[in-house]
């Protein structure tokens, strides 16, 4: 009797065993089928966006502007070296009017968590501006709809009327933090490591009606002069 109670529960022990074993290549499996084996940026051509976005275009020219946009201290450049692997940042004036907008693109190839953008509300409050009215507008820009977010930041006299979208592989995300894990994931899932694109334009005005306005001309012009393959890599697919 003792031996045979010692055969069922060594039996019952090599089930365990065996079912644990079956569980690990099961979860290695899956892990493996689950990791993403291409590359988003590769899949819309490796952007080139210093080369994308135009100096001249429409009714804006791009001009040296030393105070045109956030000031960025050592410690914050290394970080944003860090972040993205391409930043382009300019200011152009109308002519017809002479006012000036600033235009800043940061790129990131591979949105891991350690790599993930960041949201302007936040660049803006680490360096002491105090953000007010943020929220998501909904626009027809070049023919195409897009969610875009507003902000006003204020640091002393300095007041500033800030647009921005931010791209996670084939979407513009809108909606809080966590939308970005998600469109991450989900592109994960379609077997591709998402690349992430900020895209933002700004004013130093008071007045944010007429300086969205503004911004909203500069971003139509903007998008205008792009070929679809290129407004690819800034927006996205265009889903009517």
């Amino acid at each position: 009797m003792q031996a045979e109670t010692r055969y069922v529960e060594s039996n019952k022990i090599n089930f365990q065993h065996a079912l644990v074993v079956f569980f690990m290549v099961v979860c290695f499996v899956a892990a493996w089928w689950l990791t993403p084996k291409h590359t988003w940026f590769k899949h819309i051509g490796s952007p080139q966006f210093e080369q994308i976005v135009p100096k001249q275009f429409g009714d804006w020219a791009e001009v040296a502007d030393a105070d045109g946009g956030v000031i960025v201290d050592p410690e914050q450049q290394e970080a944003v070296n860090n972040l993205y692997t391409q930043v382009v940042s300019r200011v152009y004036v109308q002519k017809t009017t002479g006012r000036r907008i600033m235009l800043s693109l940061a790129y990131g190839d591979n949105q891991t968590f350690s790599k993930q953008l960041h949201r302007p509300e936040a660049c803006y409050s680490s360096q002491g501006f105090k953000i007010e009215n943020l929220h998501e507008q909904k626009l027809q820009l070049a023919g195409h709809p897009l969610v875009v977010n507003r902000m006003t930041g204020v640091i002393g006299q300095r007041i500033e009327q800030v647009t921005y979208w931010i791209r996670i592989g084939d979407k513009i995300i809108s909606g809080p933090a966590t939308a970005l894990n998600k469109a991450r994931m989900a592109m994960g899932l379609k077997g591709y490591v998402a690349d992430g694109l900020l895209f933002r334009v700004s004013e130093v005005a008071g007045d944010a009606q007429l300086s969205y306005e503004v911004q909203d001309q500069f971003i139509q012009d903007f998008l205008k002069v792009l070929s679809p393959a290129q407004q690819l890599m800034l927006i996205g697919p265009v889903s009517k």
